[in-house]
């Protein structure tokens, strides 16, 4: 089912929607990337969990369309749904911005498959595809009230600065642990 990807050099645009990472060799369990049938599942996680993103107004199905015509046409910007077994439980992003990636909207949708790994699987799965696109330090920015920092340092990032109200975190691949889940 899920095919391995060609990387294709950062000038060469790539055919996001058509982007699909095995996750650890298993046939099913993949990320594969977002398309516009999904925007209503995303709109509906974001809204969900708002208390624990920057931006806290519910997001209208108008700003969600208008947010994946932007993210279409930014060719460095990957939006995943985590797939197993048919079921999308989850998503996350990584867009490459002023030399870094920066790590965002890294959602668990289906609380009954939280603390198994599979988010965790999936996570390093992707900053392994971007790191293979383009080797430059990876980063995030997460509220501090949000039960995902600790995961986050689980999984191989520590905290670079303490915000008011946020981290900055960068990843330390030889940090990795690969526990938990957001």
């Amino acid at each position: 089912m899920p095919t391995r990807i060609c990387i294709l050099p950062m000038t060469i645009p790539v055919a996001k929607e058509t982007i699909t990472l095995t996750v650890q060799d298993d046939s099913q369990f993949a990320l594969r990337a977002v398309t516009d049938a999904d925007l209503e599942k995303l709109r509906q996680w974001k809204n969900e969990q708002h208390e624990f993103f920057f931006y806290k107004d519910e997001i209208t199905p108008e700003q969600q369309r208008n947010w994946y015509a932007a993210f279409q046409l930014r060719p460095h910007d990957f939006m995943f749904m985590a797939v197993l077994y048919g079921q999308s439980i989850g998503c996350m992003g990584i867009r490459w911005l002023d030399n870094v990636w920066d790590v965002y909207n890294v959602i668990l949708g289906r609380p009954e498959f939280g603390g198994r790994g599979f988010m965790g699987k999936a996570f390093n799965t992707m900053l392994a595809y971007a790191l293979s696109v383009k080797e430059l330090p990876i980063t995030l920015q997460v509220l501090k009230h949000n039960p995902a920092v600790n995961w986050y340092l689980k999984n191989g990032f520590v905290i670079t600065v303490k915000h008011d109200d946020h981290f900055s975190m960068i990843y330390q691949s030889n940090n990795n642990q690969q526990e938990g889940t957001p």
